[in-house]
């Protein structure tokens, strides 16, 4: 019986890390700091002069 609450737990953790982490929204989850970087990149690159334009 306690392996099974120690399991249960964990599960829940687990689930619990990866909405907040993952699916979460907002500059504190990965989703939207991936998006940040990405921004940022596309910027960057637009920004450059590339072939005289």
């Amino acid at each position: 019986m306690k392996n099974l609450i120690i399991i249960v737990g964990t599960i829940l953790l687990g689930v619990i890390i990866v909405n907040t982490m993952v699916l979460g929204e907002g500059d504190n989850s990965l989703q939207g700091a991936a998006k940040n970087v990405i921004e940022k990149g596309v910027s960057e690159i637009n920004s450059l002069k590339i072939g005289g334009k």
